[in-house]
């Protein structure tokens, strides 16, 4: 969500004005919350819809009445249409878009009639949607709701999870700081996020496995079952032990109803969500429904049918075990229980252990979702939320409150480094030049001059041209070697540590205002490979992103500087010139470069001649590299611009990691 200059100005003086909602639009139910933004121990409240507070995801059209959503829409028997469970990833169909809109829109307009918001506050909703979606499919539905809902913010619901277990003590800090595996088991999908240190990480996906193809199970179930009875075949339970004789369908009836069925969705939909209650109803109380049937009431088809879900514990068992043509004619329990062995394979690739899972959704209260998760990861806590129809909702809420808040930090921190930065660089590159100078211009004496120089002296290098090759070949090799890099690197940190410092300096106002410090930057490297010809040049700094491709472009810079005058300063400044000085006079100085100095001549050079020389050098050498980086009007420009990406990148890092962190 991108808030434009006037509402920041706004809400950021005027916190009281401001409603956080949270919007869980599930796949079976809804349900919201809210909070205030300028209250920060402020625990949510739910939005009652109907009175109350969750509703499963319907919406029925009535030819007087109009949209009806909710519970109401399931009582109402004379509507026209009447829709359950449409929140999937089918974008491109225009009904799921109207059902979606519609709904939404009929939950905004509902709560303004019933005066839960008011059009005179500022009121942000964040809406959640499983983390198995797509970039692209959030996109879709982020565009989808903002047309029927101002300020929608889509969030993954694992976060908004993870919000909400932290918030309500099922998690401490120091839990979350390990690693927790989230598995959030919706009506749709299944989504397995792990988060590690407050980031995320790459486990994070969905499977389409959810809570609603058990319900649909149910429906087909409870047909089988007549069935099976006028068969004479039986094979789950003894139908005539739950129902009367006159209550079991024969054939044809059964045959009716399933034309019923195809013909009119409105029914099938009314009996699916009757099953919906009775699978709820059992995994809340197994042990009493391990044999008696679930009392969930009848549903009325037609004035001809009374249906009844037949649900106990042996139908579930069979349910469970049964491979499903949607799952790749794999049972539920067998798909689900791969999911799990595919999370704890991707994790041990990785070398992560998690510290906890948190189940999450309303499906999380099957018994045997727990059981599996204690067998595939035995050493692992299982926690669950108590009500986790709504930690979904309350978890939104408390997520869009901290994301508002680090919002509008975000907004001043990247003012003030797109205003400032630029002169605090600037400031501060003369000091960054100064040290890398002097680091280059003593290595380069030490590591490259003297030990050539002697090589000649030596006669190992017969000509001056061969010695000058050699040097600018070995000057080279060393600046683009792990050698140079490593000096390079900790010139760079060091005066990052610096420029930070200045940074900090200057944030702390804002900083303060939001509880947001800005990191330090710890212990960290630089690696500029083997190859720093190569641009840009691999780097590793918890990734510098642009930082990169600069440095990659200022070291080649720095070489270039480097061999265009390092053979003039050592031949023709001082170390070699006074031994050949009387040659070079006679004969010149493109001959006496290609001539073979006889070795008496060599030996003048003693090394303490060479360390003589190449000290009272070294400064000259420092300075030309000093001079040629000065020089360039754009390289402080460039740095400025590249640590201004790479420090929003940490700033933004910090905030989202305090979007768990603070309270």
């Amino acid at each position: 969500m991108k808030l434009n200059k006037k509402d920041s100005d706004n809400v950021m003086h005027d916190y009281h004005n401001t409603k956080i909602i949270g919007f869980d639009l599930g796949h079976g139910e809804t349900g919201l919350t809210w909070v205030r933004a300028d209250n920060q121990e402020n625990t949510p409240h739910s939005l009652l819809i109907n009175n109350r507070k969750s509703q499963i995801t319907a919406i029925a059209n009535h030819p007087q009445r109009g949209i009806i959503i909710g519970d109401m829409a399931y009582q109402i028997s004379d509507a026209s249409v009447f829709e359950i469970a449409f929140k999937n990833r089918r974008f491109d169909n225009f009904d799921y878009q109207k059902n979606i809109k519609d709904f939404v829109n009929a939950i905004y307009q509902h709560l303004q009639e019933t005066n839960q918001i008011q059009l005179k506050e500022k009121n942000y909703f964040f809406i959640g949607c499983p983390s198995g979606w797509w970039k692209e499919e959030i996109s879709t539905y982020q565009q989808i709701l903002s047309s029927c809902l101002p300020n929608s913010t889509v969030v993954k619901e694992s976060r908004a999870a993870l919000m909400h277990a932290k918030e309500s003590g099922i998690f401490t800090i120091q839990e979350l700081e390990k690693s927790v595996l989230v598995i959030d088991i919706g009506s749709s999908t299944t989504d397995y996020t792990l988060v590690k240190g407050m980031s995320d990480t790459p486990i994070d996906f969905g499977h389409d496995l959810g809570a609603s193809l058990i319900e649909k199970e149910i429906l087909k179930k409870t047909l089988e079952c007549h069935r099976q009875y006028r068969q004479g075949c039986e094979e789950i339970i003894q139908l005539e032990n739950y129902l009367s004789e006159e209550e079991i369908w024969h054939l044809e009836e059964i045959e009716k109803l399933e034309k019923i069925f195809q013909q009119s969705p409105l029914y099938k939909n009314r009996c699916e969500l009757r099953c919906r209650k009775a699978k709820e109803e059992y995994f809340t109380y197994e042990d009493a429904y391990e044999h008696n049937i679930v009392n969930v009431g009848t549903e009325d088809i037609q004035r001809k049918f009374k249906f009844v879900p037949l649900v106990n514990g042996k139908i579930i068992d069979a349910i469970l075990n049964q491979p499903l043509p949607e799952l790749d004619h794999k049972s539920w329990r067998r798909d689900f229980g791969d999911q799990l062995e595919v999370v704890k394979q991707k994790l041990e690739e990785q070398n992560i252990q998690p510290s906890a899972i948190l189940l999450t959704g309303s499906a999380s209260k099957m018994a045997f979702v727990g059981e599996m998760c204690g067998k595939i990861f035995p050493d692992l806590p299982c926690k669950r939320d108590g009500e986790p129809e709504l930690c979904i909702a309350r978890g939104l809420s408390r997520w869009g409150r901290v994301y508002l808040r680090t919002s509008y930090f975000m907004e001043e921190i990247s003012q003030f480094l797109d205003n400032e930065l630029s002169g605090i660089v600037g400031d501060c590159i003369p000091e960054f030049v100064d040290q890398l100078a002097a680091e280059l211009a003593n290595e380069l004496v030490e590591e490259v001059i003297k030990p050539t120089v002697k090589l000649w002296r030596d006669r190992e290098i017969f000509t001056l041209k061969a010695l000058e090759s050699k040097i600018e070949r070995k000057a080279k090799a060393w600046l683009t070697g792990s050698d140079a890099n490593s000096k390079i690197a900790s010139c760079l940190v060091d005066w990052l540590s610096t420029v930070q410092e200045e940074v900090r300096l200057k944030t702390d106002g804002i900083s303060t205002k939001y509880g947001l410090p800005l990191g330090t930057l710890g212990e960290k490297s630089i690696d500029f490979g083997d190859r720093t010809e190569k641009i840009p040049t691999s780097i590793s700094f918890e990734d510098l992103s642009g930082l990169s491709v600069f440095m990659g472009h200022l070291v080649a810079l720095i070489v270039g500087v480097v061999l265009a005058g390092l053979f003039h300063i050592l031949l023709f400044a001082g170390i070699i010139a006074p031994i050949v000085g009387i040659i070079m006079y006679f004969v010149g100085e493109s001959v006496v470069k290609e001539q073979d100095i006889p070795a008496w001549v060599r030996k003048l050079v003693s090394d303490k001649r060479i360390e003589d020389m190449a000290r009272q050098k070294q400064p000259e050498l420092q300075q030309k590299i000093q001079e040629t980086l000065i020089k360039d009007p754009t390289i402080s420009i460039k740095l400025a611009n590249s640590i201004s990406e790479w420090l929003k990148e940490t700033v933004q890092e910090q905030a989202d990691k305090a979007r768990l962190l603070i309270t």
